[in-house]
């Protein structure tokens, strides 16, 4: 794997898997949109973007990480920990 790629977590990929699974424009998710209070993410729209990173970075996100999934830039640091350590 490649230095310059962050474990292979493409930034504007996963903006287009958090966009479409919230059925919102992807200019909207903004790097540091915060998904609770800026796009009204409620905790069972936040587990089920859990899931689909899971299915797509073949990662597992505990239950209490959920929570921490609070903005895209989080999100992709948090993924890509994951993704490099799996």
């Amino acid at each position: 794997m490649s230095g310059n790629q962050t474990a292979g977590v493409d930034l504007e990929e996963l903006r287009a898997l958090i966009a479409e699974e919230l059925e919102l424009p992807v200019e909207e998710i903004t790097d540091e949109a915060d998904l609770k209070n800026d796009l009204a993410v409620d905790s069972l729209t936040a587990m089920e973007v859990a899931v689909q990173l899971e299915k797509k970075y073949r990662i597992k996100i505990d239950e209490g990480e959920i929570t921490s999934l609070t903005s895209l830039a989080t999100i992709h640091r948090i993924v890509s920990a994951k993704v490099e350590t799996a």
